[in-house]
This record gives C-alpha cells, sequence and structure tokens, in this order.
C-alpha cells in the first residue's frame, strides 16, 4: 500500500514537472512574434514620420470658356472644275498641282491660229465699215441720202462690229484661265493632248475659304447665332487651334437626328496650313469667363460621386471637398474655397491622408487658357 502511494506522488511530481516545462515552452515561442509586433510598431512610426513626396501647382487667375465640341472634315466654299471653253490642241500648261493661283490668272493655252486670222479678218472689216459709215454721216447730215440708206450704213457697221466682238471672244475661249482663286489640286492634261469643252483640265481649291459642318443638339438651340467664336483643331497638325466664327444657322431642327445644322468658318488670317478634307475638332465658344481661379484637373480626387483636392500649408496636406464649374483639357474653374496662389497637389495624392505630412519636391504655376466645358458628338 506505502508503496503504491509512492508511485502516485512521483507521477504527480512529474506531471507538475512537465506543465511548467510546457510552459516556459509556450512563453519563449511567443516572445519572437512579441518582438516582431514591437518591431512593426517601430518600423510604422518611423514611415509615418517621414515626409511624403509631393508635387503641387499653384492654382492662379485666369480665362476659361464654356464650349460645345463635335468632329468634323473640312470643305471649301470654292472646289471647282476648270473645263477648256474650246476644242484644240493643248499647246502651253502654266501651273502644277500645289501651285496658287488668283482669279483669271492664265493656265493653259489652247492652239489658236485660226482664231487670230478671224480676229484679224474681222477687225478689218469693222474698221473699214467705220470709216464708210463717218462719210455716210457726213452725207447724212447733209441731207443728201435719205433714211433708208443711212439705215442700211448703220445696220452694217453693227453686224461687222458684232463679228469682230465674238471672233475676240474666240480667240480669247483659247486661253484657259483660273475662275477662281485658289490652289491646282489636279492637272488632267499635257501639252501636245487635244481637248474638248466635255472634260476638264484643272481641279481647283480655295484654300481661304474653308468651314465646317457640325449638327448641333436640339436643346443647344437658343444658344447658337451666327458670330459665336469658334476654333478647329486637326491632329495632323498638332498644337495649332486656328480661329473661326459660326456663319450661318438652320432655321429648322431635323426630326429624326433632334440636331441643327451649323456652318463653321476658318478665319482667312491663319499662318499655318490648312486644308480641305482634313477631319476635325470643331468647338463653338458659348461663354467665357475671365479671372477666375483655376485648378489642375490632375489634382481632382473621385471617391464616389464626390470631389476632393488636397491644399499644402505649412507641409500639411489637407484635404478638402472640391466644386468646380467650367473645364477644358487641363484645368477647372474652382466654386470651393481654392484661392489664387493656394498650392495644390497635383501628385503623389493617391492614398493621401487628411493632415499627412508632405514634402514638395516639385512646384509648378497653374496657366488659363481658353477651352472650357465640352460636349462632344
Amino acid at each position: 500500500m506505502q508503496s503504491n502511494k509512492l508511485l502516485r506522488s512521483k507521477a504527480r511530481r512529474s506531471v507538475a514537472h512537465f506543465g511548467i516545462g510546457l510552459l516556459a515552452l509556450s512563453i519563449v515561442a511567443c516572445n519572437p512574434s512579441g518582438q516582431k509586433k514591437d518591431e512593426d510598431e517601430e518600423k510604422s512610426k518611423e514611415t509615418e514620420a517621414v515626409d511624403i513626396p509631393v508635387k503641387v501647382a499653384i492654382a492662379n487667375k485666369g480665362e476659361i470658356a464654356s464650349y460645345l465640341e463635335f468632329d468634323s472634315v473640312l470643305e471649301t466654299e470654292s472646289a471647282v472644275k476648270v473645263f477648256p471653253e474650246s476644242i484644240g490642241l493643248v499647246v502651253d500648261v502654266l501651273v502644277e498641282v500645289g501651285d496658287p493661283v488668283e482669279r483669271n490668272q492664265v493656265i493653259a493655252q489652247l492652239e489658236n491660229e485660226e482664231q487670230q486670222v478671224n480676229l484679224r479678218e474681222a477687225l478689218s472689216r469693222y474698221k473699214h465699215l467705220q470709216s464708210k459709215f463717218e462719210r455716210t454721216q457726213d452725207l447724212y447730215d447733209r441731207n443728201l441720202i435719205n433714211q433708208q440708206e443711212y439705215d442700211t450704213e448703220v445696220f452694217d457697221l453693227e453686224q461687222a462690229e458684232i463679228a469682230y466682238e465674238r471672233a475676240r471672244l474666240r480667240l480669247e475661249d483659247t486661253i484657259v484661265r483660273a475662275p477662281v482663286s485658289g490652289v491646282i489640286s489636279e492637272r488632267s492634261t499635257q501639252v501636245g493632248e487635244r481637248v474638248t469643252e466635255s472634260r476638264p483640265l484643272f481641279s481647283l481649291l480655295n484654300t481661304d475659304d474653308l468651314f465646317a459642318m457640325v449638327n448641333v443638339p436640339g436643346q443647344h438651340a437658343p444658344s447658337i447665332r451666327p458670330g459665336l467664336n469658334a476654333s478647329i483643331e486637326s491632329e495632323i497638325i498638332e498644337g495649332v487651334s486656328y480661329p473661326a466664327a459660326v456663319k450661318l444657322v438652320s432655321p429648322a431642327i431635323n426630326s429624326t437626328s433632334g440636331t441643327m445644322g451649323v456652318k463653321v468658318s476658318v478665319n482667312t488670317d491663319h499662318s499655318m496650313p490648312i486644308y480641305p478634307g482634313m477631319f476635325v475638332s470643331v468647338k463653338i465658344i458659348l461663354d467665357t469667363k475671365e479671372g477666375v481661379v483655376l485648378v489642375p484637373k490632375s489634382a481632382i480626387v473621385h471617391e464616389g460621386e464626390r470631389t476632393f483636392i488636397f491644399k499644402v500649408e505649412e507641409s500639411i496636406a489637407q484635404k478638402q471637398p472640391f466644386e468646380f464649374g467650367y473645364s477644358n483639357e487641363k484645368y477647372v474653374e474652382s466654386l470651393s474655397c481654392i484661392e489664387s496662389g493656394d498650392s495644390i497637389i497635383v501628385l503623389g495624392h493617391n492614398a493621401l491622408k487628411d493632415g499627412a505630412k508632405v514634402n514638395v519636391v516639385t512646384q509648378e504655376q497653374t496657366t488659363g487658357a481658353k477651352g472650357g466645358q465640352g460636349e462632344g458628338s
């Protein structure tokens, strides 16, 4: 019996020692985790202490506009084909494709020897009858010839004058002239070719009279009127905006499309080349605001339907609700508490928290530009 009690006592002591061992192991195992947690907290504090690098822009006052934007193709008022006025052999071609020409400028010449002979003959007869009529007039004034003889002489002189004028016109028809000012866009003839009145010799474009047709939604009809300023841009010639203006507005709205046709003409005082057939972007400027605070679009942070911006004051980022009005490709009009001279974060604000310390690494100036809140077609 005593032996059994002794065995049970030893067993209890073994279990107790085993439990103490497990507890010690548990403490040792948990200790590294605790150390790692402390290290992470220290690193997090160090990270929070580092100023976040950002790029800012200084809000300035400028000009911005509201506009409607459409895609279109440039056309010209004067796109004509030049036909000869006479049948004949081409003896000279005076222009090539791309050459600018003025109205009535000679651009080709047909053979005209026969026409020149006919003109000399008609002129000779006309002059002869003029001299004869002078003598007839003198006799008539002295009542030496009757009225019938006088009228016959008048008729003969008039017919001779008509014949001379007809011969002159036939000679003129052998000279091919530009009907309008413009640029030669196509040449369809060559020296030695016999031509007729039914086939064109040249195509000519007037590049000083360009326009674009756009279809404006009917809801904007009250705002569209002739004389509105506009601009035209093309991807072919980047960075160039051509001044334009609304020239004509259709008096009716298309019942099928719900739009009305508007003709926008390019102003002639442009220095860069622009050509018919170019695909262009047309902006019709509805309203312009001057002296408003402009903020770069890149500064806007969207959170659902709400918009915010971060303003920097004393190296602290301040998150503020933001409302804007007109906008263009780069800037928006500030309707919030942003004032001219404020530093606005435009890069580095993703996941930035309100009140975070920041380090401004780049600063730029905001400049105003025409353009504005647009609606495309």
